[in-house]
């Protein structure tokens, strides 16, 4: 009885030292139990009586039993291939079994994949967004997409707000109101996808879209702010930053609606744009000042330059927090990397010249690998950039864009959408992404 105890001691250390040492160890002591094809006794999971039957002379081709065997498991294996149950492990050298178990327990070799092509951009066009209606103004200042599902809600300056299913040889309409006396500016999804923030520059008030009651419901702005030139929902959907177009910038609740901050500056704030996590709000001033502010503390944390700025135009950020991009009146982008922002006057890594009148769209897609840019003072200006070779996608555009007023991307960059100022918001499935 001591001995089998003593056994069943012995086995649950075996065991337990196989589960719990590191991977190395687990290597090891797994190398001890695999068994090679000659230690292996290899019998027949099944044999046929009838085999036997058969005789040389009723076989084409061969001169034996043996030779027919071998023929017919050839062309089996030929056509079907070696079913698993019959696969016999063969380990050629220790690091290529041990390499070999560390793909299975969570070391996983990640495949090699090939990166967005930097030359020319691959995509495709599709339907126009709005062919349906056309009617939500000449000039598409806004069109954005929904987070969660391929929808995309488009306006413009007829104060028309519609909503479109994408992703089909046609795009169909699921829902559209009318804004009253109102030129649409901006629109903006929570996070969840539940309600759109929308506003106007010519208007005290601004629009909270209901998704699921399909309401639109308009609030009323703090009396300090006058009218919302500027108005950016925070990515947490937390806050709303709203700014007039003079020196301050004013932080509201977005869930109370109430107002939190004035943020003030040394000079007119020309454009803002919010962290990846929110935390931080950075504020463009009309003669290059960036101005970061921490949230946290309503406190300016750092203040610089952009390099070679003489009329600031527009700021945004990459989701992955790294890239900072900056558009002036002269059509010059900066881009900074936000970890060397330490200095007064920091240099960016790339400055890019291919735009020559003001920038008025500068967005990343959400895999912070192409940015882009575009001026509504000319047409056709519009230009993506390749992230991180900085070179300018050669193939886009193809077709005659007008004059480009918003450009925006599906979560995943599967799709791009482009306003112009001819009623038209164009449709682009890019390639490279699988994934709406």
């Amino acid at each position: 009885m001591k001995r089998k105890v003593k056994d069943l001691d012995d086995e649950e250390s075996r065991l337990s030292s196989l589960l719990f040492n590191k991977s190395k160890k687990f290597v090891d002591n797994l190398s001890t139990t695999v068994k090679t094809e000659k230690d292996l006794d290899l019998k027949p999971a099944w044999i046929d009586d009838d085999d036997d039957q058969f005789g040389v002379d009723i076989i084409p081709g061969t001169k034996s039993k043996a030779l027919y065997v071998e023929k017919l498991k050839t062309k089996y294996e030929t056509l079907i291939g070696t079913p698993s149950w019959a696969k016999v492990p063969k380990p050629s050298s220790e690091k290529e079994k041990s390499e070999e178990v560390l793909r299975t327990v969570g070391h996983l070799e990640k495949p090699k994949t090939k990166g967005l092509r930097k030359d020319n951009l691959e995509f495709k066009t599709f339907p126009k967004v709005n062919s349906e209606t056309g009617n939500e103004g000449p000039r598409i200042s806004t069109v954005v997409f929904h987070p969660k599902i391929s929808v995309v809600l488009v306006g413009g300056q007829s104060g028309i707000v519609s909503l479109f299913s994408i992703g089909g040889d046609v795009n169909n309409k699921l829902h559209s109101f009318n804004l009253n006396k109102w030129k649409v500016t901006h629109a903006q999804f929570t996070p969840d996808g539940s309600e759109a923030f929308i506003s106007s520059k010519l208007q005290h008030n601004y629009c909270v879209y209901n998704l699921v009651k399909a309401e639109p419901n308009l609030v009323q702005l703090p009396k300090v702010v006058r009218k919302p030139k500027l108005f950016k929902l925070s990515p947490d959907g937390k806050y709303i930053a709203v700014s007039d177009g003079l020196d301050e910038v004013f932080l509201i609740c977005a869930k109370s609606k109430e107002l939190l901050r004035s943020l003030k500056h040394n000079m007119i704030v020309e454009s803002l744009t919010f962290s990846h996590h929110s935390e931080l709000l950075c504020c463009y001033g009309i003669e290059g000042e960036i101005t970061v502010w921490d949230l946290s503390i309503y406190r300016s944390v750092q203040k610089f330059y952009d390099n070679g700025c003489v009329t600031a135009s527009r700021i945004t950020m990459s989701d992955c927090g790294q890239l900072l991009a900056t558009g002036s009146g002269e059509g010059i982008v900066n881009i900074y990397e936000t970890k060397n922002l330490t200095t007064r006057e920091p240099l960016p890594i790339k400055t890019i010249s291919n735009l020559t009148t003001k920038i008025t769209n500068l967005s990343f897609n959400p895999t912070s690998e192409i940015l882009s840019m575009s001026s509504g003072y000319l047409p056709n200006a519009v230009k993506l950039v390749h992230i991180p070779s900085y070179h300018v996608f050669q193939n886009f555009p193809k077709q005659n864009l007008q004059h480009v007023e918003a450009v925006s991307f599906s979560p995943h960059s599967g799709y791009m959408a482009l306003g112009n100022n001819k009623s038209c918001a164009y449709l682009y499935r890019l390639k490279y992404y699988k994934n709406y």
